[in-house]
């Protein structure tokens, strides 16, 4: 469930209606990052909303927190809210301290580098070492930081983890599985609230463009482009609010409800190409252009769609674990959400 009406989601909706206008975005793409809608996430405690209460945090409902995502994927923040809500959330597992600051997260690959999120204004980056089942923590204030291709305006870099010592560092009962699960469920999330924002300025700008003297939603091709859209926006958020309440069912074990993760992911995948092309072409050529709000949306599309793998990798991965379970089993998770590990 991604419940926006409790009290946390309430409060990230209210701070990003007073803080995050529409000229919020505008101005951190183009180098002016907004201090102060951070500082009010933090004085608020957001960002801590998924650290258990025995270690400063406390310890919201899985549904809530998603619910604060949701408005501020709606908001096309440009803050790392759900990026320091994630790595907060693996330091806790482990035992470990919140971040001091806004943070960033990476999971552990085959090289000792990896594409940061929000790098170049995270405070802290928490890595999850796979192969040593450690969490850890990093300061990349005192990495040497340059700033990567990105399709999101949220901007990528890339931090080498060799060569930087952890601030701390801990054992921890997560799997990669686990993590993933919570990732994942977090960009379908942020993916289908997006659709929704981007789905209303289309629906906004064909009802109030003319063209040949009637509004273009007036238009049977027109119609037709958004019906479309609004139906594949509507599967994401069946698909977001599934995987958001495995994960409430199985907080205490995340990998749990790792299918119903990447059948969002993938799902939720399928859909960008089919509304973010709908959306620019009723615009016309209003949708390409940097002063218009509709691109803060589809490029974090983009860019979320392809983040730890696009659905086409999901898919076969999916796939592969799927061709070793057994029929029953496999019946059993699709009717019942409770999946044999494999």
């Amino acid at each position: 469930m991604i419940n926006t009406q409790g009290m946390v989601a309430e409060t990230a909706t209210k701070i990003y209606t007073d803080l995050c206008a529409r000229d919020v975005p505008h101005e951190a793409e183009a180098g002016q990052y907004p201090q102060a809608l951070w500082d009010a996430l933090t004085e608020n405690g957001l960002p801590l909303a998924w650290v258990s209460e025995a270690n400063g945090g406390f310890g919201a409902d899985h549904d809530e927190v998603f619910g604060a995502i949701w408005a501020s994927a709606q908001a096309a923040s440009p803050v790392p809210f759900a990026e320091t809500l994630i790595a907060n959330w693996m330091l806790d597992r482990a035992g470990l301290s919140p971040a001091d600051g806004s943070a960033s997260f990476a999971l552990s690959g085959h090289t000792p580098s990896a594409d940061i999120p929000f790098g170049m204004h995270a405070d802290k980056i928490v890595l999850f070492d796979e192969a040593h089942h450690e969490i850890s923590l990093f300061d990349n204030r005192v990495a040497v930081r340059s700033p990567e291709e990105s399709l999101s305006p949220d901007g990528m870099t890339q931090f080498i983890f060799s060569g930087h010592l952890a601030e701390q560092s801990a054992k921890t009962d997560l799997s990669r599985r686990g993590i993933e699960a919570l990732i994942l469920t977090v960009r379908a999330v942020q993916m289908a609230a997006a659709m929704e924002s981007a789905l209303g300025l289309s629906i906004d700008y064909v009802t109030q463009r003319e063209q040949f003297g009637r509004p273009l939603s007036k238009f049977q091709a027109i119609q037709q482009q958004l019906a479309v859209a609004a139906s594949e926006c509507a599967a994401a958020t069946m698909a977001a609010t599934q995987a958001a309440s495995a994960i409430a069912r199985h907080s205490d074990d995340p990998e749990q409800a790792w299918h119903e993760a990447v059948v969002a992911k993938v799902q939720i995948g399928h859909s960008v190409e089919a509304v973010t092309v709908p959306f620019h072409q009723v615009h016309g050529a209003m949708g390409y252009t940097q002063e218009y709000d509709l691109h803060h949306y589809t490029r974090r599309l983009w860019a979320w769609r392809d983040a730890l793998g696009n659905e086409h990798l999901w898919s076969k991965r999916l796939g592969e674990a799927l061709a070793v379970t057994s029929p029953d089993d496999i019946w059993k998770g699709v009717t019942t959400g409770q999946w044999v590990a494999s």
